[in-house]
């Protein structure tokens, strides 16, 4: 390697080290976005603003590797995205509400949002939606069990009381062994992971 090629190595090495540190002082992390046509793009990602006092932007940043420009996209631009920790899709996602019973829906005629993807398999996919409200600015969380072969998705608990048991046993309602666990309260079942293992293991799709 000549004198020449190595100068500018060296140089070419400092520039992305230094891009680096400057978009992790703004609050980014390494990560990535899905393009709409399936590629993906590494770079830096942020979403929200720090803790304790969380802010979830509606559009996520992003910079690519080897850029110094901020993009910003919304679950209408990207498939999703993710950082070192957590991977998002966006897809379509609305609450329904009839006669104070509330539905939740992926069809075509929801808004697209992202929603955070906590274990996914053929049959079931286990998403959080994530929240802050409005009188306390600290980050809350919803857990979603979604069959890709169904419209309709279950949110699993409802804030400090617990599994929503009686919306939990209609949406498996073929699955006699869930059904029985959920109703008996199942040793096994203390956690939404565990309700989805269970799932996964005693459920047919």
């Amino acid at each position: 390697m000549t004198q020449i090629v190595k100068t500018v190595f060296l140089l070419a090495s400092l520039c992305v080290g230094l891009h680096s540190t400057l978009a992790q002082k703004r609050g980014f992390q390494h990560g990535y976005i899905i393009e709409k046509s399936g590629d993906t793009l590494k770079g830096y990602i942020k979403d929200r603003s720090p803790e304790p006092f969380v802010s979830l932007f509606k559009k996520v940043r992003f910079i690519k590797e080897g850029s110094r420009r901020t993009r910003k996209y919304g679950p209408e631009a990207i498939l999703g995205y993710g950082d070192e920790n957590d991977d998002y899709v966006a897809i379509p996602f609305r609450e329904e509400v009839q006669f104070l019973k509330f539905r939740y829906y992926s069809d075509a005629f929801a808004p697209m949002t992202f929603l955070r993807v906590i274990r996914r398999s053929e049959e079931l996919i286990y998403y959080e939606q994530q929240f802050v409200q409005d009188d306390n600015n600290y980050l809350n969380t919803v857990p979603f069990f979604h069959k890709p072969s169904s419209k309709q998705m279950v949110r699993v608990t409802q804030g400090l009381f617990g599994f929503r048991k009686k919306h939990i046993v209609e949406y498996f309602s073929q699955c006699p062994a869930l059904i029985q666990a959920v109703n008996q309260k199942n040793p096994e079942i203390q956690s939404v992971m565990d309700l989805y293992e269970f799932c996964l293991e005693n459920c047919a799709f």
